[in-house]
């Protein structure tokens, strides 16, 4: 006996009988047998639903986009190189361009060396490294819809269409709101906002708590020092300069440098840094263009050329008093943007090159990280950032975990925001032995302190000042200043420091207009490079008259640009590379109706490649903030 056959779902037990034109179809084989088959159908349409769900996702919800730039850098990464630098081996980022060559080319920006942020050890560009190829930008999820629920909000980083080219999709970050009078000055944001009497007056815009620590950017780190440096003894940045061998003392530890306080002293004894950095090539360059130009008279040979003839450069250490240079001040430098030179027409019709990125502005808003281990149940931990003279300092108190800020040196200018206008004060979890991770910031008018990634929330950790005058470095041998604008230190309580790193805050460039009506977003100070170089490096000409012009520069006293309702005003945080609204033609600000959304993750950077191909870059996927 037969068994029955077992007819599927929905299927009738008669044939339904053919219609005329039916007939002349063969509907039983080939391509018409494949889609009558069950499991063949439904995965098509399954696949068309996804592909009906994903284009109403992206019309409605979250569309895909590539970052194509490092506008946004660090932040979010354009076309770009992955280099590990040959002596600290720090990896960094580099951009890339379609243009890039080992040779230079008139009038275009190329890539012929690329510079390690912390040791500037200058790495040629070759076209046949594999190192060397270029990566992907970023991918990332941009969210479409929020901005149908909320306003967007300062800081957020937003996508949207060039107002000059509508087929064109801009990310930047969001500093101007409607209503908004913005001003850029000294590397800061500033909001004139009318008083009870209807006149303007200028503020500073700070950042979100959230948002500081991803727009640091990294100078320093003590678990990165080069290996040309141990072998001629060159200088650490970090030591105790006031009483060198007192209460601090250095060791190896595998391979990195700790420092020890017993805590035996009563005092605060403190460990400060020196930016004690070779020249970049591109400075080198600039010098030595000078220097052909009859300008200035240096030696020949470079930072990194005597390094390897295993020398130290005088500027760094003078061979006949064996004295250690005071330190350079910290630059806007950006190694992403270490593209090359460009020919620029002098007057007489004569070239002269001009390179970048060697940063042409004194970044006075710092930050650093500091690995604690805490050996003792008393005494305190003392932090300290130095701007324009003034000692921004922290105390925290081991056995209370009682925190609180003051400064020093500032003669009674600061004033901090405090309802009874006394020293902020707050509550850490830093109150007993262990290991902590402190983060120290002065960012914006405000001191930022976070105990292992937890915010401490002061009592009023802004400031105003009284003067309302720009920051000027200063420097005296009994009280470096701004030569040591970073420090730790320990008053009574055993420590030791494991790992430090300093950063700087993003300097936001002004922008100035040349006679011929072109923007120039590179070096707001109107003064050449080379005299730049030489003054940053040399503390004792930071009150030279040619300073002065790079220090004291007037102040502004109306806004730049102005925001109607419904305008907004972008800004990329690679500030001197970033073609924002600083310098477009036309309107200065983006229209609502521009706006596509907020850039919500880093779903896809490029791939690693390591230890397979197309490996995940599973550290920088995440929330972009």
């Amino acid at each position: 006996m037969s068994k029955r056959k077992r007819r599927k779902p929905f299927e009738t037990t008669e044939k339904p009988k053919l219609q005329p034109q039916e007939r002349l179809i063969d509907t039983t084989s080939g391509v018409f047998a494949f889609f009558r088959d069950y499991g063949v159908r439904e995965t098509i349409e399954s696949v068309i639903v996804a592909v009906v769900l994903a284009l109403l996702f992206r019309a409605y919800e979250a569309e895909a986009f590539i970052i194509p730039t490092g506008s946004m850098a660090p932040t979010l990464q354009g076309q770009h190189m992955d280099i590990v630098c040959d002596q600290c081996g720090y990896q960094y980022r580099a951009g890339a361009s379609a243009s890039s060559s080992t040779t230079a080319i008139q009038d275009r920006a190329v890539v012929t060396k690329t510079h390690c942020p912390i040791c500037r050890y200058g790495t040629p560009m070759q076209s046949r490294n594999p190192d060397h190829v270029s990566n992907n930008g970023d991918r990332i999820l941009v969210n479409k819809f929020i901005y149908d629920f909320q306003s967007p909000e300062r800081f957020d980083v937003i996508v949207f269409k060039n107002p000059n080219n509508g087929k064109q999709n801009y990310i930047k970050r969001l500093i101007g709101l409607p209503g908004d009078n913005l001003l850029i000055e000294n590397g800061d944001l500033y909001n004139f906002v009318a008083d009870e009497t209807g006149a303007l007056v200028k503020h500073i815009i700070r950042k979100p708590v959230d948002k500081v620590p991803v727009m640091l950017q990294l100078i320093d780190d003590s678990d990165h020092i080069s290996a040309a440096f141990k072998n001629v003894r060159w200088p650490d940045r970090w030591a105790q300069w006031d009483d060198p061998g007192s209460d601090w003392r250095k060791q190896e530890e595998s391979g990195s440098s700790v420092y020890i306080n017993s805590g035996e002293g009563n005092e605060f004894s403190w460990l400060r840094y020196r930016h004690l950095v070779p020249r970049s090539h591109f400075d080198e360059l600039t010098i030595g263009e000078a220097q052909r130009r009859g300008r200035l008279v240096y030696s020949t040979a470079t930072d990194w050329e005597e390094i390897e003839n295993e020398k130290i450069p005088d500027r760094i250490v003078n061979r006949s008093t064996n004295e250690v240079s005071a330190g350079s001040l910290i630059r806007d430098y950006y190694e992403y943007n270490d593209r090359s030179y460009r020919f620029n027409k002098m007057p007489g019709g004569e070239n002269e090159r001009q390179f970048f990125s060697p940063g042409s502005h004194w970044v006075g808003d710092l930050g650093a990280v500091f690995d604690v281990k805490v050996e003792s149940d008393t005494g305190v931990i003392g932090l300290d950032l130095v701007e324009g003279g003034v000692h921004f300092q922290c105390e925290i108190d081991i056995e209370s975990g009682d925190a609180r800020l003051l400064t020093a040196g500032d003669e009674g200018n600061i004033v901090f925001d405090t309802d009874d206008g006394k020293s902020p004060t707050a509550k850490t979890n830093l109150n007993s032995p262990g290991n902590y991770e402190i983060r120290y910031v002065h960012m914006d008018d405000m001191l930022y302190l976070w105990i292992n990634e937890k915010y401490v929330d002061f009592n009023g950790s802004s400031y105003t000042t009284k003067s309302r005058k720009r920051p000027v470095p200063k420097y005296s041998k009994d009280d470096p200043r701004d030569a040591e604008p970073v420090g730790i230190a320990s008053k009574a309580a055993a420590l030791k420091v494991n790992r430090m790193k300093v950063f700087r805050d993003v300097y936001y460039v002004a922008p100035s207009w040349n006679d011929l009506g072109r923007p120039n977003i590179r070096n707001e100070t109107s003064v050449q490079p080379h005299n730049l170089i030489r003054i940053y490096e040399n503390p004792e000409l930071w009150t030279s008259s040619l300073a002065k012009r790079v220090f004291q520069r007037p102040q502004q006293t109306d806004p730049m640009f102005p925001l109607k309702a419904g305008q907004y005003f972008p800004m990329g945080d690679n500030s001197p590379a970033s073609q924002d609204a600083r310098i477009w033609n036309g309107p200065k600000f983006v229209d609502e109706d521009l706006l596509i959304g907020r850039a919500m993750l880093i779903y896809w950077p490029h791939s690693l490649n390591s230890p397979l191909r197309y490996f995940p870059n599973f550290k920088r996927m995440g929330f972009i903030r």
